[in-house]
């Protein structure tokens, strides 16, 4: 994966068996090259406090990160939930991805795969 400008930090996502994952914030637009990965699409705001909480709406994975992983479908109903950014976890091996993205989705309540 090449490094891209852009980048908005780390964001920690916990899967139901308790293992942390640190995700790789970007603006939801961020074109990626050729890489597989879990991703996170999720909202970013700055909370009362100030600090920047992440909502989170959806979680998938992609084999090659440069082919957008989702449809417009898809994109015009994250946008609907105030999605403005991707998280994303370098995986190369195909297990490990699915594995990774059905712990998350065992945690969390997230928007369908549609």
């Amino acid at each position: 994966m090449n490094t891209y400008t852009g980048r908005l930090g780390n964001v920690p996502i916990r899967g139901l068996s308790g293992r942390m994952y640190k995700f790789r914030a970007f603006p939801l637009e961020t074109q990626f090259t050729d890489f597989a990965a879990v991703f996170f699409v999720t909202g970013r705001e700055r909370n009362s406090e100030g600090r920047i909480a992440h909502s989170r709406i959806y979680c998938g994975q992609s084999g090659n990160m440069s082919v957008r992983p989702f449809s417009e479908e898809q994109s015009a109903s994250f946008k609907a939930n105030h999605a403005n950014c991707i998280c994303i976890l370098p995986v190369e091996e195909d297990t490990s991805r699915v594995s990774i993205e059905l712990d998350i989705h065992k945690n969390y309540r997230l928007l369908s795969g549609m």
